[in-house]
């Protein structure tokens, strides 16, 4: 075996893993409500969340780098307890919002924790709980929709999420060392950063699947098989 074909192999198998995996460990939770601010009017407030009548997107993100989006017609948790119960190993820890929806869906996993943003409570160190990974996945939505597509219609926006979702999953952690000093000293500090794993390596561990499924491309330019 070639070293470079046991470097592509092992890449393949990451990325199979991540196609295929449940999220797990510590997994957050939250709602998104998708499209452009709202236009200011004089004396007219608009809101940008609930009670809006932007599409809602359930999203869900563990810590380990990967994350699930959809469409959903509501927020209400008859609607997300199944896609969570699908997307996510019963052994995780979620974490959300105060958002009621989620307290019965809590209880079909290992343990539930919950910061409550309506009374500026944004983390609970002492359990590791804050929403900061699923508000980040939330913002590359965001930011896709200001600098890349500009208006992310209802109609497609689920393909719109598939895209950007799996640039958000098809990243590798970089571990960087570094020595601070402090009054008492030098201690070492260790922090992690994501990169994109390389286009190239990316479509060499997509098209690995394409083997002996007759892949062929659509007239919209998407991808089928039988």
């Amino acid at each position: 075996m070639r070293p470079s074909q046991g470097r592509r192999t092992k890449l393949h198998h990451s990325l199979g893993h991540y196609l295929a995996s449940p999220l797990s460990g510590t997994v957050e939770v939250d709602e998104a409500f998708v499209g452009g601010a709202p236009k200011f009017k004089k004396g007219v407030k608009n809101k940008r969340g609930r009670g809006t009548k932007k599409p809602i997107v359930l999203v869900a993100a563990d810590r380990n780098g990967q994350a699930k989006a959809t469409l959903v017609p509501n927020a209400q948790g008859a609607t997300l307890g199944p896609i969570m119960t699908e997307w996510m190993d019963p052994q995780s820890i979620l974490i959300t919002d105060g958002n009621r929806a989620y307290r019965k869906i809590g209880k079909t996993f290992a343990a539930h924790h919950r910061v409550n943003h309506g009374a500026r409570q944004y983390s609970r160190p002492s359990l590791g709980a804050h929403i900061n990974t699923v508000e980040a996945v939330n913002s590359q939505v965001e930011r896709a929709l200001v600098g890349v597509y500009h208006r992310l219609g209802r109609k497609h926006l689920q393909r719109y999420l598939d895209e950007i979702l799996w640039r958000w999953n098809h990243r590798q952690p970089v571990v960087k060392v570094r020595q601070k000093s402090t009054k008492s000293g030098t201690r070492t500090v260790t922090a992690t950063t994501w990169k994109p794993i390389p286009v190239v390596e990316q479509m060499r561990g997509l098209l690995c699947y394409a083997i002996g499924r007759q892949m062929r491309r659509t007239p919209e330019w998407g991808l089928i098989w039988p």
